[in-house]
């Protein structure tokens, strides 16, 4: 494996988006008009969400996965998932990135022959399904500044100024949506 594969591995999702400096960041309520023109059935706002997310759905449904052929099935099912939920998606939900790797994960993981990804051992697979239940156990206020700030890259104070709130407010949020993950991992691990 060459260098560049491996920090191409080691990047995270938010650095994978925008590897690229020329591609500019996209904003809440520029993925929320796709959405909406996509729910309109508007196909160019599909291929566009499609440009802009495609390297970072495969990326992550590749890592879950560990088979690059599997992979490439998967992403063209998570965007026909899109353009059919589309019409149902509900921004208070949390972001939209979050809603489209959330139905990535919920289509590497439900694949029958994802069962057993090439690559991963039983505790790597263990540790996924705790996560899922970690991030099951935050209030939606909070999973939702933890992936605007994880998924989308953004800063306490552009959540603050995106929510109304103060940046106390949204500080709060995330440490109190990270003791809550830190404890739900601890107490799954308990009853393990």
């Amino acid at each position: 494996m060459s260098a560049e594969a491996t920090n191409q591995n080691s990047l995270t999702l938010g650095e994978l988006l925008y590897a690229n400096p020329a591609i500019a960041r996209v904003s809440e309520k520029e993925w929320l008009a796709l959405t909406r023109a996509i729910a309109a059935g508007d196909e160019a706002a599909l291929r566009s969400l499609y440009e802009k997310t495609h390297s970072l759905v495969f990326t992550y449904v590749l890592r879950l996965t560990g088979d690059r052929a599997l992979t490439e099935e998967l992403v063209l099912d998570v965007f026909q998932t899109i353009w059919c939920e589309a019409p149902v998606f509900d921004g208070a939900d949390g972001p939209v990135l979050g809603w489209i790797m959330r139905r990535a994960r919920s289509h590497a993981l439900n694949h029958p022959r994802a069962g057993k990804p090439p690559g991963r051992d039983s505790e790597q697979i263990v540790e996924s399904l705790r996560l899922q239940h970690a991030l099951d156990a935050l209030s939606l206020p909070e999973r939702k500044v933890i992936e605007a700030t994880l998924l989308n890259g953004s800063s306490y104070a552009e959540l603050a100024a995106q929510n109304g709130e103060p940046v106390g407010t949204i500080r709060s949020r995330i440490r109190s949506g990270l003791a809550r993950l830190q404890q739900a991992f601890q107490d799954r691990g308990e009853n393990s």
